[in-house]
Protein backbone atom coordinates (compact mmCIF):
# COMPACT_ATOMS: atom_id res chain seq x y z
CA UNK A 1 0.00 0.00 0.00
CA UNK A 2 0.90 3.69 -0.73
CA UNK A 3 1.60 5.43 2.73
CA UNK A 4 1.01 9.10 2.67
CA UNK A 5 3.02 11.76 5.72
CA UNK A 6 2.46 15.10 4.96
CA UNK A 7 4.00 17.98 6.98
CA UNK A 8 1.56 19.42 9.78
CA UNK A 9 0.49 23.01 8.77
CA UNK A 10 -1.66 23.42 11.85
CA UNK A 11 -0.36 26.38 13.72
CA UNK A 12 2.79 25.64 15.63
CA UNK A 13 2.12 21.85 15.12
CA UNK A 14 5.74 20.49 15.51
CA UNK A 15 4.96 16.30 15.59
CA UNK A 16 5.02 14.23 12.69
CA UNK A 17 2.96 11.01 12.03
CA UNK A 18 6.01 8.39 12.32
CA UNK A 19 9.76 8.35 12.94
CA UNK A 20 11.99 6.89 10.17
CA UNK A 21 12.37 3.62 12.09
CA UNK A 22 8.64 3.18 11.90
CA UNK A 23 8.87 4.62 7.92
CA UNK A 24 11.60 1.53 7.81
CA UNK A 25 9.38 -1.18 9.02
CA UNK A 26 6.87 -0.44 6.78
CA UNK A 27 9.25 -0.05 4.05
CA UNK A 28 10.35 -3.63 5.24
CA UNK A 29 7.00 -5.05 5.02
CA UNK A 30 6.59 -4.17 1.52
CA UNK A 31 5.02 -0.98 1.79
CA UNK A 32 5.72 2.79 -0.48
CA UNK A 33 6.15 5.65 1.84
CA UNK A 34 5.76 9.11 0.67
CA UNK A 35 6.62 11.92 3.39
CA UNK A 36 6.62 15.54 2.75
CA UNK A 37 9.97 17.61 2.69
CA UNK A 38 10.77 18.78 6.18
CA UNK A 39 7.56 17.18 8.12
CA UNK A 40 9.64 15.86 10.58
CA UNK A 41 12.46 18.70 11.09
CA UNK A 42 10.98 19.69 14.33
CA UNK A 43 10.53 16.47 15.77
CA UNK A 44 14.44 15.92 14.63
CA UNK A 45 14.52 14.21 12.00
CA UNK A 46 15.90 15.18 8.57
CA UNK A 47 14.13 14.21 4.99
CA UNK A 48 17.59 12.19 4.38
CA UNK A 49 16.68 10.14 7.66
CA UNK A 50 13.78 9.48 6.01
CA UNK A 51 15.44 8.79 2.83
CA UNK A 52 17.66 6.33 4.72
CA UNK A 53 14.53 4.65 6.06
CA UNK A 54 13.65 4.05 2.41
CA UNK A 55 11.02 6.63 1.98
CA UNK A 56 10.32 8.91 -1.03
CA UNK A 57 10.42 12.13 0.12
CA UNK A 58 8.51 14.90 -2.07
CA UNK A 59 7.78 18.75 -1.89
CA UNK A 60 4.26 18.23 -3.22
CA UNK A 61 1.40 17.72 -0.92
CA UNK A 62 -0.55 16.31 -4.13
CA UNK A 63 1.46 13.27 -4.05
CA UNK A 64 1.27 13.10 -0.82
CA UNK A 65 -2.32 13.17 -0.82
CA UNK A 66 -2.85 10.27 -3.84
CA UNK A 67 -1.32 8.08 -1.70
CA UNK A 68 -4.02 5.24 -0.16
CA UNK A 69 -3.72 5.52 3.35
CA UNK A 70 -2.54 9.25 4.81
CA UNK A 71 -1.18 9.47 8.18
CA UNK A 72 -1.20 12.60 10.10
CA UNK A 73 -1.04 13.72 13.66
CA UNK A 74 -4.30 16.58 13.86
CA UNK A 75 -7.18 17.06 11.90
CA UNK A 76 -7.03 18.33 8.63
CA UNK A 77 -7.13 22.42 7.90
CA UNK A 78 -9.42 23.86 5.13
CA UNK A 79 -6.20 24.44 3.05
CA UNK A 80 -6.05 20.56 3.30
CA UNK A 81 -9.95 19.91 2.34
CA UNK A 82 -9.19 20.40 -1.18
CA UNK A 83 -6.86 16.94 -1.51
CA UNK A 84 -10.12 15.00 -0.23
CA UNK A 85 -11.02 12.54 -2.49
CA UNK A 86 -13.28 8.50 -2.31
CA UNK A 87 -10.78 6.36 -1.93
CA UNK A 88 -8.40 7.49 0.67
CA UNK A 89 -7.93 6.53 4.14
CA UNK A 90 -7.27 9.25 6.66
CA UNK A 91 -5.59 8.21 9.85
CA UNK A 92 -4.99 11.08 12.10
CA UNK A 93 -6.83 12.65 15.55
CA UNK A 94 -9.87 14.37 14.15
CA UNK A 95 -11.96 15.42 17.31
CA UNK A 96 -15.08 16.04 14.84
CA UNK A 97 -17.35 17.40 17.87
CA UNK A 98 -15.32 20.20 17.72
CA UNK A 99 -14.95 20.76 14.19
CA UNK A 100 -18.39 20.24 12.03
CA UNK A 101 -17.16 21.94 9.45
CA UNK A 102 -14.34 19.37 8.64
CA UNK A 103 -16.94 16.37 9.51
CA UNK A 104 -19.17 18.12 6.52
CA UNK A 105 -16.32 18.38 4.13
CA UNK A 106 -15.44 14.44 5.02
CA UNK A 107 -18.87 13.87 4.28
CA UNK A 108 -19.17 14.83 0.75
CA UNK A 109 -15.73 14.17 -0.59
CA UNK A 110 -16.31 9.76 0.70
CA UNK A 111 -12.83 10.24 2.59
CA UNK A 112 -12.51 7.53 4.92
CA UNK A 113 -11.73 9.43 7.78
CA UNK A 114 -10.30 7.39 11.25
CA UNK A 115 -9.42 8.98 14.40
CA UNK A 116 -7.22 8.06 16.79
CA UNK A 117 -8.96 9.22 19.87
CA UNK A 118 -11.38 6.87 18.87
CA UNK A 119 -9.70 3.42 18.82
CA UNK A 120 -10.96 1.76 21.86
CA UNK A 121 -10.39 -1.51 23.19
CA UNK A 122 -12.69 -3.98 25.04
CA UNK A 123 -11.61 -2.59 28.75
CA UNK A 124 -12.97 0.76 27.38
CA UNK A 125 -8.72 1.94 27.25
CA UNK A 126 -8.55 4.42 24.54
CA UNK A 127 -4.13 2.89 23.11
CA UNK A 128 -4.07 5.63 20.63
CA UNK A 129 -5.11 8.60 22.67
CA UNK A 130 -3.43 7.16 26.18
CA UNK A 131 0.23 8.44 24.51
CA UNK A 132 -0.77 11.81 23.82
CA UNK A 133 -2.80 12.40 26.89
CA UNK A 134 0.18 11.19 29.00
CA UNK A 135 1.98 14.30 27.44
CA UNK A 136 -0.90 16.54 27.41
CA UNK A 137 -1.09 16.27 30.97
CA UNK A 138 2.66 16.79 31.98
CA UNK A 139 2.81 20.02 29.69
CA UNK A 140 -0.80 21.26 31.46
CA UNK A 141 1.17 20.95 34.67
CA UNK A 142 4.32 22.61 33.41
CA UNK A 143 2.39 25.48 31.81
CA UNK A 144 0.25 25.86 34.87
CA UNK A 145 3.09 26.99 36.73
CA UNK A 146 4.31 28.91 34.71
CA UNK A 147 1.66 31.27 34.37
CA UNK A 148 1.01 31.37 37.99
CA UNK A 149 4.36 33.36 38.06
CA UNK A 150 3.83 37.29 38.39
CA UNK A 151 6.48 37.09 35.53
CA UNK A 152 4.85 34.42 32.81
CA UNK A 153 5.89 35.58 29.69
CA UNK A 154 2.38 36.78 28.90
CA UNK A 155 0.17 40.34 29.88
CA UNK A 156 -1.59 38.51 32.26
CA UNK A 157 0.42 38.55 35.76
CA UNK A 158 -0.44 35.02 37.94
CA UNK A 159 -0.92 35.12 41.93
CA UNK A 160 2.41 34.75 42.71
CA UNK A 161 1.64 31.31 44.33
CA UNK A 162 5.33 29.07 44.30
CA UNK A 163 3.38 25.71 43.85
CA UNK A 164 5.31 23.94 46.52
CA UNK A 165 5.35 26.75 49.26
CA UNK A 166 8.19 27.40 51.75
CA UNK A 167 8.78 26.39 54.75
CA UNK A 168 5.39 27.31 57.25
CA UNK A 169 4.19 28.74 53.76
CA UNK A 170 1.25 26.78 52.60
CA UNK A 171 1.97 24.76 48.60
CA UNK A 172 -0.61 25.93 46.19
CA UNK A 173 -4.02 24.18 45.98
CA UNK A 174 -4.64 22.20 42.25
CA UNK A 175 -7.74 20.89 41.46
CA UNK A 176 -8.33 18.22 38.56
CA UNK A 177 -11.53 17.64 36.74
CA UNK A 178 -11.29 13.83 35.70
CA UNK A 179 -8.60 11.46 36.47
CA UNK A 180 -7.88 9.75 32.91
CA UNK A 181 -4.29 9.71 31.55
CA UNK A 182 -4.61 13.81 31.05
CA UNK A 183 -5.82 13.80 34.46
CA UNK A 184 -3.11 11.51 36.46
CA UNK A 185 -0.32 12.70 35.03
CA UNK A 186 -1.14 16.47 35.05
CA UNK A 187 -1.45 15.37 39.39
CA UNK A 188 1.38 13.31 39.77
CA UNK A 189 3.71 16.22 38.32
CA UNK A 190 2.17 18.65 40.46
CA UNK A 191 2.60 16.71 43.62
CA UNK A 192 6.02 16.08 43.02
CA UNK A 193 6.67 19.48 43.03
CA UNK A 194 5.21 19.74 45.98
CA UNK A 195 1.51 21.23 45.65
CA UNK A 196 -1.64 20.18 47.41
CA UNK A 197 -3.63 18.42 44.44
CA UNK A 198 -7.28 17.54 44.86
CA UNK A 199 -8.32 15.08 41.54
CA UNK A 200 -12.33 14.58 41.08
CA UNK A 201 -13.30 11.66 39.36
CA UNK A 202 -17.00 10.35 38.51
CA UNK A 203 -16.37 7.07 38.61
CA UNK A 204 -16.51 5.33 42.21
CA UNK A 205 -14.55 2.67 41.04
CA UNK A 206 -11.48 4.42 39.55
CA UNK A 207 -11.57 7.02 42.82
CA UNK A 208 -11.23 3.52 45.21
CA UNK A 209 -8.36 2.62 42.50
CA UNK A 210 -6.89 5.72 42.34
CA UNK A 211 -7.24 5.75 46.23
CA UNK A 212 -4.70 3.13 46.95
CA UNK A 213 -1.58 3.76 44.80
CA UNK A 214 -1.81 8.02 44.55
CA UNK A 215 0.65 10.32 45.70
CA UNK A 216 0.58 11.52 49.06
CA UNK A 217 -0.07 15.05 47.85
CA UNK A 218 -3.21 13.89 45.77
CA UNK A 219 -6.96 13.66 47.41
CA UNK A 220 -9.37 11.60 44.99
CA UNK A 221 -12.48 13.02 45.65
CA UNK A 222 -15.69 11.94 44.29
CA UNK A 223 -17.05 14.65 41.43
CA UNK A 224 -20.00 16.70 42.19
CA UNK A 225 -20.22 20.55 41.19
CA UNK A 226 -21.40 21.37 44.84
CA UNK A 227 -18.04 19.84 45.29
CA UNK A 228 -16.34 21.25 42.64
CA UNK A 229 -17.36 24.73 43.42
CA UNK A 230 -16.77 24.65 47.21
CA UNK A 231 -12.97 23.99 46.41
CA UNK A 232 -12.96 26.65 43.17
CA UNK A 233 -12.00 29.83 45.90
CA UNK A 234 -9.25 28.72 47.31
CA UNK A 235 -7.69 26.72 44.02
CA UNK A 236 -5.15 28.33 42.25
CA UNK A 237 -4.16 26.16 39.55
CA UNK A 238 -7.59 24.22 37.59
CA UNK A 239 -7.05 21.40 35.04
CA UNK A 240 -9.54 20.37 33.10
CA UNK A 241 -9.36 16.64 32.15
CA UNK A 242 -12.16 15.04 31.03
CA UNK A 243 -13.19 13.13 28.46
CA UNK A 244 -16.19 11.24 26.74
CA UNK A 245 -15.15 9.04 23.66
CA UNK A 246 -15.85 10.90 20.55
CA UNK A 247 -18.28 13.13 22.09
CA UNK A 248 -18.41 16.75 23.39
CA UNK A 249 -16.06 17.49 26.32
CA UNK A 250 -18.41 17.91 29.29
CA UNK A 251 -19.31 21.51 30.34
CA UNK A 252 -18.81 20.90 34.14
CA UNK A 253 -17.92 25.10 34.57
CA UNK A 254 -20.24 28.12 33.80
CA UNK A 255 -18.89 31.29 33.92
CA UNK A 256 -20.22 31.90 37.41
CA UNK A 257 -17.97 29.28 38.57
CA UNK A 258 -14.78 30.44 36.97
CA UNK A 259 -16.03 33.89 38.88
CA UNK A 260 -15.28 32.56 42.13
CA UNK A 261 -11.56 31.88 41.25
CA UNK A 262 -8.74 34.06 42.94
CA UNK A 263 -7.69 36.88 40.95
CA UNK A 264 -4.76 35.95 38.79
CA UNK A 265 -5.47 31.82 39.00
CA UNK A 266 -4.56 29.60 35.94
CA UNK A 267 -7.08 27.39 34.67
CA UNK A 268 -5.29 24.97 32.17
CA UNK A 269 -8.39 23.28 29.61
CA UNK A 270 -6.75 20.32 28.24
CA UNK A 271 -9.78 19.14 26.63
CA UNK A 272 -10.85 22.36 24.75
CA UNK A 273 -9.89 19.94 21.50
CA UNK A 274 -13.25 18.61 22.50
CA UNK A 275 -14.73 21.48 22.65
CA UNK A 276 -13.70 22.67 26.05
CA UNK A 277 -15.30 22.00 29.56
CA UNK A 278 -16.38 25.71 30.51
CA UNK A 279 -18.29 28.71 29.02
CA UNK A 280 -15.33 30.77 29.33
CA UNK A 281 -13.20 28.17 26.98
CA UNK A 282 -11.58 28.74 23.67
CA UNK A 283 -8.98 27.74 21.85
CA UNK A 284 -5.59 29.48 21.96
CA UNK A 285 -2.60 29.11 19.95
CA UNK A 286 1.13 29.24 20.89
CA UNK A 287 1.20 32.66 19.40
CA UNK A 288 -1.00 33.92 21.55
CA UNK A 289 -1.45 31.46 24.44
CA UNK A 290 -3.95 32.74 27.40
CA UNK A 291 -6.19 35.21 27.70
CA UNK A 292 -8.10 36.70 30.98
CA UNK A 293 -11.86 36.15 31.81
CA UNK A 294 -13.30 36.98 35.09
CA UNK A 295 -10.03 37.59 36.68
CA UNK A 296 -8.81 34.21 35.67
CA UNK A 297 -6.15 33.13 33.33
CA UNK A 298 -7.21 30.70 31.08
CA UNK A 299 -4.89 28.79 28.36
CA UNK A 300 -6.19 26.60 25.91
CA UNK A 301 -4.42 25.00 23.73
CA UNK A 302 -5.59 22.18 21.40
CA UNK A 303 -2.18 20.42 20.98
CA UNK A 304 -0.02 20.58 24.29
CA UNK A 305 1.60 17.52 23.22
CA UNK A 306 3.05 19.69 20.31
CA UNK A 307 5.24 21.49 22.80
CA UNK A 308 7.40 18.60 23.29
CA UNK A 309 7.68 17.14 19.48
CA UNK A 310 10.62 14.20 20.28
CA UNK A 311 9.07 12.97 22.73
CA UNK A 312 5.64 13.31 21.36
CA UNK A 313 6.33 11.84 18.01
CA UNK A 314 8.20 8.77 19.11
CA UNK A 315 5.07 7.93 21.53
CA UNK A 316 3.06 8.50 19.31
CA UNK A 317 4.71 6.17 16.68
CA UNK A 318 4.63 2.97 19.07
CA UNK A 319 0.95 3.55 19.44
CA UNK A 320 -0.16 3.74 15.94
CA UNK A 321 1.72 2.33 14.42
CA UNK A 322 0.75 -1.75 14.78
CA UNK A 323 -2.79 -0.47 13.35
CA UNK A 324 -0.78 1.35 10.42
CA UNK A 325 0.73 -1.66 9.16
CA UNK A 326 -2.48 -4.02 9.73
CA UNK A 327 -4.44 -1.58 7.35
CA UNK A 328 -1.53 -1.36 4.91
CA UNK A 329 -0.86 -5.58 5.22
CA UNK A 330 -4.51 -6.29 4.91
CA UNK A 331 -6.41 -3.87 3.61
CA UNK A 332 -8.91 -1.73 5.88
CA UNK A 333 -12.22 -4.06 5.48
CA UNK A 334 -10.21 -7.16 6.85
CA UNK A 335 -8.17 -5.19 9.01
CA UNK A 336 -11.56 -3.51 10.24
CA UNK A 337 -12.85 -7.18 10.34
CA UNK A 338 -9.96 -8.78 12.60
CA UNK A 339 -9.81 -5.86 15.44
CA UNK A 340 -13.24 -4.77 16.69
CA UNK A 341 -10.98 -1.85 17.95
CA UNK A 342 -9.66 -0.66 14.44
CA UNK A 343 -13.90 -0.34 13.81
CA UNK A 344 -14.47 2.30 16.52
CA UNK A 345 -11.81 4.07 15.14
CA UNK A 346 -13.81 4.33 12.00
CA UNK A 347 -15.68 7.96 12.55
CA UNK A 348 -16.63 8.80 8.76
CA UNK A 349 -17.21 6.54 5.66
CA UNK A 350 -18.93 6.28 2.34
CA UNK A 351 -20.53 9.99 3.07
CA UNK A 352 -21.87 8.45 6.13
CA UNK A 353 -21.11 9.27 10.35
CA UNK A 354 -21.09 5.75 11.93
CA UNK A 355 -19.46 6.41 15.12
CA UNK A 356 -21.90 6.50 17.61
CA UNK A 357 -20.66 9.51 19.61
CA UNK A 358 -19.74 11.35 17.10
CA UNK A 359 -22.49 11.29 15.58
CA UNK A 360 -24.75 12.27 18.73
CA UNK A 361 -22.07 15.14 19.08
CA UNK A 362 -22.96 16.30 15.93
CA UNK A 363 -26.56 15.84 15.56
CA UNK A 364 -27.93 18.91 13.96
CA UNK A 365 -25.02 19.84 12.56
CA UNK A 366 -23.80 18.13 9.33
Amino acid sequence: MRIGVPKEIKNREHRVAVTPEGVALLVGAGHKVVVESRAGIDSAFTDQAYRKAGAFVTDSADEIWRCELVIKVKEPLPDEYRHFRKGVILFTYLHLAAVPELARELMASGVCAIGYETVQLESGRLPLLAPMSQVAGKVAAQLGVQYLQKENGSPFQGTGRLLGGMGSLNAARVVILGAGNVGINAAETVACLGAEVLLLEANETRIHTLQQKTHKNIQVHHYTHKNLIGLLPTCDLLIGAALIPGKHAPMLLQRSDIALMKAGSVFVDVAIDQGGMSETSRPTSYEDPVYLEEGVIHCCLPNLPAAVPQTSTAALTHATLPYVRKIADMGLDAAVASDPSLKLGINIRDGNIVHEGVRSALAGQV
